[in-house]
Order: C-alpha cells, then structure tokens, then sequence
C-alpha cells in the first residue's frame, strides 16, 4: 500500500536480526534531520513485537512482513510498497552518521543530474588486526561518476545507497535470483543492480559526507563462508552478463583473479591464516559461481 511521502524513505530489509536492527532504528531517531517515513520489510523466522507497536503508534513507520526470502526480493517488495522519489536504502547493521539524513537532503539538492547518492561505509572497530572487513566503501573524495565502463563499486555498495525511485522502475528493480538469501547466487546483487544503472545512462554521485558504519559482527569462519558466496555471487553475475551477449561480462569475471590475487598478497604480507583461508573458499567460489553462470539460463 503506497503513502504520500517528503523527498526520500528509508528502506530497510531484515531477518532475524533483531538486536542489530534495533542499534540501526536507535541511529536513525537520533539524526540531526527527522521527518522522513521508515519502511521495514521483515522475513524473520517469528514477529517482532516492537516492530508492531511502533507501527501502530507512528503513522510514518511500515512494517511489511515477508514470508518468502531473499534480499533482493525483499528490496522490490519495498520499493514497490513506497511512493517516494528517492529511496535511502540501509542493512539492517549499518549505522548512519547523525547527520546522515541532512547530507542526503544536501545532496539531492546540489546535484539534481543524479540518480543515485553514495558515501562513505566504514567499518568501526575490528575484532582484530587479522580480520578481513566485509563490505566497506571507502570514499575520500566527492564524484559524479557515469558510464558504461565504470566498474559497478566505485558508484557504491547495496549497505548503504540512495537512489530515485523511478531509476529503480526503469531498470527493473534487483535481479532475486542474485543476493543474500538466494539459493545459487547469495551475493552481487547490488553490483548487478548498480551495472544495470550505469548502463542505463544514468549519473552517480559519490561524497564522503554521506557516511555510515557497517558493523562488522561475524565470527571469523562465517565471514570465511561469506565471502566465498560473494566470490560465487560476483562470478554468477559476471557470467549473466556474458551469456546476455555482454562483452563486459569477460572484463567482470576478469577482476575475480585480480581481487583472488589481491588477497592471497594479503595474506602473505600479513601471514595471515585467516586471510589465506579467505582466498583459498574464493577461489572455490570463483569455479563453483562461473560454472553455475554457465548452467543458468539468464
């Protein structure tokens, strides 16, 4: 059911992880701006009595309950569920800056040629020097980026990504069979979506005011096994492209053996077990995630 809106939501997907989303709900109360509605889409495995009550008290705060799965999946129901011209897209571990929101109505406001608005991703604190951080974007510096050569990350991550509403229904919104929670393909959702975006004509904007922390909350063997889903992830997407008739689907899957080299230097640099454990279910990504591209019909 759509609403009148201001400017931008807030679109936040979640599962089953209450305590992270609640820090996240806790920041976003306390921006320097207020006003904006937060749509929650929710595939958790049981209800979430807070949730509720604070949809039944606060007009602007939707709660969607899910029960299928999948990120992607929930993202189009929520995109579809709001009436907004943009939508700020957050995880449910991140945490946005106070003034997270007063840097998007800054943003949008000085550079009206964008469709899309990304910022700084931290990580915070590590839970040691040895940890391999999942998911950061580190901008140092502001950008208006198009094109269809530019490399789907450098116009931001799916963590934290402001985008208009009708650039998403042009494109179609995020491809289910690709991100958290999909069966073949659990990642490069967002990268997908973002290459799709550029292709599509359409101008990023990037600043380093726009900033948020991506908790980094994961034992060191589930980050082992997540990144060798975003290694299967990112192969799956690059071979989508390339069965589409998309050259650029070779230059994709090319930067695979640049990120597997980077991280075995890193590894050896920093002896690192953990890190070499991190190339090596990679690199077994990396052949399971093309071979299955292959298989797919895109």
């Amino acid at each position: 059911m759509t609403r009148p809106s201001p400017e931008w939501s807030v679109l936040i997907c979640t599962r089953d992880r209450p305590e992270l989303l609640a820090q996240t709900l806790g920041a976003l109360a306390g921006q320097t701006k207020d006003g904006f509605p937060i749509t929650i889409v929710d595939q958790s495995s049981g209800s979430n009595p807070l949730l509720s009550a604070r949809a039944e008290a606060d007009p602007g705060f939707t709660v969607i309950q899910d029960p299928g799965r999948g990120l992607s999946r929930a993202r189009n129901i929520g995109w579809r569920s709001i009436s907004s011209p943009w939508l700020a897209i957050l995880d449910d571990d991140c945490i946005p800056e106070p003034d997270w929101g007063e840097q998007i109505d800054r943003a949008i406001a000085a550079h009206p040629e964008a469709s899309m608005l990304s910022g700084h991703v931290g990580t915070g604190p590590l839970p040691s020097d040895d940890y391999l951080p999942a998911t950061p974007s580190l901008v140092e510096r502001e950008e208006t980026l198009r094109g269809r050569w530019t490399m789907p990350w450098k116009i931001g991550l799916g963590v934290c990504l402001i985008v208009r509403r009708d650039a998403v229904a042009a494109i179609g919104g995020w491809d289910e069979r690709l991100g958290t929670g999909a069966t073949d393909f659990p990642a490069s959702d967002d990268m997908d979506f973002n290459y799709r975006f550029l292709r599509s004509g359409r101008v990023a904007y990037v600043t380093p005011a726009i900033r948020a922390t991506h908790r980094q909350w994961r034992t060191p063997e589930e980050l082992v096994a997540l990144y060798e889903g975003h290694m299967v992830g990112w192969t799956g997407f690059a071979m989508k492209q390339l069965k589409s008739g998309d050259a650029g689907g070779l230059l994709l899957w090319g930067w695979s053996f640049v990120d597997l080299a980077r991280n075995l230097a890193s590894a050896a640099r920093r002896r690192s077990r953990l890190r070499l454990r991190i190339s090596l279910r990679k690199l077994r990504g990396l052949v399971v995630g093309t071979a299955r591209g292959l298989r797919t019909t895109w």
